[in-house]
């Protein structure tokens, strides 16, 4: 059943927009002084011009995210996929949270609809199976329409170089004369920088019983058989090289040696370097040499032909070569790990020299599991914070809660208050955009909002700077039909002055979510997000939030940017 208001409000009637009008059929109109909250939106942007130092973009619409729609085909190297999910990270690179889900089959397609933050530039989609393995690929919103997980033009962030069919130099191009770049590199390195941490012998991880030294040429939409492989990290001994032997399909008899002479700039790990968006990546193309009918050399891999990968010193073989290469597959990607240490400086780490490979080539056998388990995934967490008053000091503590689906049911919501920065009585509703009273608004919590966290009203708590440290509450509730976490989500209510009350005692007023044309009294950052702390401007805790208030288009990101001492950390 609907929860209404709470007796103690009874007798207040809430207008949207945030003007409030009193009116009653029982009460006598010769007794009645109407007492309209009177500042209108312009005057609160003017206000919020003074207050923040800046002049706002009257096309700002205080907007966060973005709402996008993508099709995945469930067809992951897993068996027993039940669910295909859209990912705000990677998996394996740290706490990644699911913004969209559902439950699917082996090589079912649907079409997820998510919310996502603006400022992403790229997100993944992971099949999961029922016992938690995950294999999960990047894409970017609003660019890529359809995914799969198998190498299509679907799927492709970009098209590759399609090789001519034949070229005028054998053996591997020379170090620097091809390259590319993954485009999400960071997050590739650290997912290999947790599957093999430095220092330790991960022989039992990327052990051979998983993974082979052998790479096989496999069938491909873009029909290029030069297979591309590009170096993405490890050490600068530049004697080290990759040598791969290649064993035409249909003639076991014959056999060719390749030496990748990759001397890479000694510059060390790349660890360092993982913030650049676009990481570009030494590569060479792998070749074949082989007679043709017209006894031509042909220069093209064919499908099935393998290849087995050695780890040579100068342009002798190590010892135990074939066991110092492991090939392995990372979000719907292969990657080539090397050893190259020697007596007792061999820590069998194998990540002193690391490989990738975007297309054409695939495991000669298949692991049993995936390298490891991804970290647990929680559905999105969305943080909403308000100013409770029209002049006031825009630190966005007034009221601040979290909220995400229920992580068991996708259709009930977790609602946290976790601050309270205004000293009025305040309510907390779900926003109904057809409402014109409050008999309209469905009620969050039973209590006002003081009495909710178990201090007095006007009393602040969790802001900061002196104020009171309690536990956050959370309830979880029923999603209201239509519900969005950005367009129709929650309303705030407030109290007004006793000088700008009506002849009722209790007078609220409702605090929506700012829009365009509006001042920043409302916003929803996507996250746990960390508050400014009492009585700090928001443009003193986000040195970039001026620039994005300033011209919508900027500073997307400022949230994720607080500057020290000025928030309130979760």
């Amino acid at each position: 059943m609907k929860k209404k208001i709470s007796l103690w409000m009874l007798t207040a009637v809430l207008f949207t927009g945030g003007i409030m009008a009193l009116s009653s059929c029982s009460h006598d109109k010769d007794d009645y002084v109407k007492k309209p909250y009177d500042m209108t939106d312009e005057e609160r942007i003017r206000y919020a011009e003074q207050v923040l130092g800046v002049k706002l973009d009257r096309n700002q619409n205080w907007i966060l995210t973005e709402q996008y729609d993508l099709k995945v085909t469930a067809n992951a190297d897993l068996e027993d996929i039940v669910e295909v999910a859209i990912l705000d990270g990677s998996p394996y690179a740290g706490s990644t949270h699911k913004l969209a889900y559902a439950n699917v089959k082996n090589n079912e397609s649907v079409t997820l609809s998510f919310r996502a933050p603006s400022a992403a530039e790229l997100l993944y989609v992971a099949c999961l199976t029922k016992g938690g393995l995950c294999i999960a690929r990047p894409f970017q919103p609003g660019t890529d329409v359809e995914m799969s997980f198998r190498d299509n033009l679907a799927s492709a962030n970009k098209t590759p170089r399609h090789a001519p069919n034949r070229r005028s130099m054998t053996g591997p191009l020379e170090p620097d004369t091809e390259k590319d770049y993954i485009i999400d590199y960071p997050s590739f390195y650290r997912a290999v920088e947790k599957l093999l941490p430095e220092g330790q012998d991960n022989r039992s991880v990327i052990g051979s019983h998983d993974y082979t030294n052998t790479l096989q040429v496999r069938e491909n939409l873009y029909q290029i058989y030069d297979l591309p492989i590009f170096f993405i990290g490890g050490d600068n001994q530049t004697d080290i090289h990759l040598l791969y032997t290649w064993y035409p399909q249909g003639e076991p008899s014959y056999q060719e040696s390749f030496l990748i002479n990759d001397s890479y700039d000694g510059t060390g790990t790349v660890a360092e370097k993982i913030d650049f968006k676009n990481w570009r990546v030494n590569g060479h193309y792998l070749q074949c040499r082989r007679l043709t009918e017209d006894r031509e050399i042909d220069r093209q891999f064919s499908p099935g032909d393998k290849l087995v990968l050695q780890l040579a010193k100068g342009e002798q073989l190590m010892e135990d070569a074939d066991k110092r290469v492991k090939v392995f597959m990372l979000n719907g990607y292969v990657f080539i790990a090397c050893e190259d240490g020697e007596g007792e400086n061999c820590d069998w780490d194998y990540n002193d020299r690391i490989f990738w490979m975007s297309y054409g080539a695939e495991r000669i056998e298949k692991a049993k599991m995936v390298p490891f388990p991804p970290e647990p995934m929680k559905p999105q967490v969305w943080t909403y914070a308000w100013e409770d008053r029209d002049k006031g000091d825009y630190d966005m503590n007034d009221c601040v809660i979290e909220v995400q689906e229920n992580e068991n049911d996708k259709n009930k919501l977790d609602v946290t208050l976790v601050a309270l920065g205004g000293a009025r009585r305040l309510w907390l509703g779900f926003d109904n955009k057809n409402a014109t009273n409050y008999n309209d608004y469905i009620h969050v919590f039973e209590q006002e909002l003081h009495e909710v966290l178990g201090i007095p009203v006007g009393q602040m708590a969790n802001t900061g700077n002196g104020t009171r440290t309690v536990d956050p509450i959370k309830v979880t509730i029923a999603k209201p039909a239509g519900f969005d976490f950005q367009t129709c989500s929650f309303i705030l209510g407030a109290m007004f002055k006793e000088d700008q009350q009506g002849v009722y005692e209790n007078d609220y007023y409702a605090i929506k979510i700012a829009t365009a044309g509006q001042d920043p009294h409302g916003i929803i950052i996507p996250g746990q997000w960390q508050w400014p702390t009492e009585t700090t401007c928001i443009k003193e805790a986000y040195p970039d939030f001026n620039t994005w208030a300033s011209d919508h288009t900027k500073a997307k990101d400022w949230y994720n940017n607080p500057k020290a001492g000025k928030v309130v950390k979760r």
